[in-house]
């Protein structure tokens, strides 16, 4: 049996003081379980990598494509890793993502190794997963981040 993926909206509300920007993004959701929650992503003010294209449609056509293509089409044999959650100002690793493993297999694709990392402090891993998603429903959900 295969698990199920579901793009849900996700806002981070703006602030005058301190200035913060409003960000439309998407969570995961995993089997019923927000990926952002579980990952605690949001303690560290962090939104999703996939940009709202309803909401954001300039940052979507800039950064959608990209991240789309690396959860899906440009998955390497033995997996990569691919940033789930950002900061939510500049989308920059060196502010520290939330990160999985993105695997193909026979059925479909494998999410695995969930860790929060910043690219100088060694990556803390997060207890989530494996998780493996049947390839069409899987491609079918991450299209929905795609920006006209």
């Amino acid at each position: 049996m295969t698990d199920q993926i579901k793009l849900v909206a996700l806002r981070r509300i703006g602030s005058e003081n301190p200035q913060k920007p409003e960000r439309h993004s998407f969570d995961f959701v995993v089997n019923g379980v927000s990926l952002f929650a579980a990952t605690s992503a949001a303690e560290c003010d962090m939104c999703g990598a996939l940009s709202d294209p309803q909401l954001e449609r300039e940052i979507a056509r800039r950064v959608n494509s990209g991240t789309a293509a690396m959860l899906t089409s440009d998955v390497p044999v033995g997996g990569h890793r691919v940033a789930l959650f950002v900061c939510p100002e500049c989308g920059d690793f060196a502010c520290g993502a939330i990160t999985v493993r993105v695997s193909r297999t026979e059925r479909g694709v494998e999410w695995s190794d969930f860790a929060y990392e910043n690219g100088s402090d060694p990556a803390s891993k997060h207890d989530l997963g494996p998780f493996e998603f049947e390839w069409a429903i899987y491609l079918n959900e991450i299209g929905r981040s795609k920006a006209d």
